[in-house]
């Protein structure tokens, strides 16, 4: 995963600030390893979780997140 849009919160924690029609921060749990061999979009997909409406206070990632429907 490209790492420019992500800001280490704490050690396996990763965020994406609110951005375009994000609503909330997107958070991804997972260590520096495990995020360099994430696709791109799990991203992308966090960032759509983000904008969805009636989301609070952040949408989440775990350590096993992929891409998919």
């Amino acid at each position: 995963m490209d790492q420019s849009r992500l800001r280490r919160a704490a050690p396996n924690e990763w965020r994406i600030d609110p951005t375009g029609p994000m609503r909330v921060p997107a958070v991804i749990f997972a260590d520096a390893a495990l995020i360099d061999a994430m696709d791109d979009k799990v991203a992308e997909q966090i960032c759509n979780v983000a904008s969805l409406p009636g989301i609070v206070e952040a949408a989440y990632a775990l350590p096993d997140a992929h891409w998919g429907y």
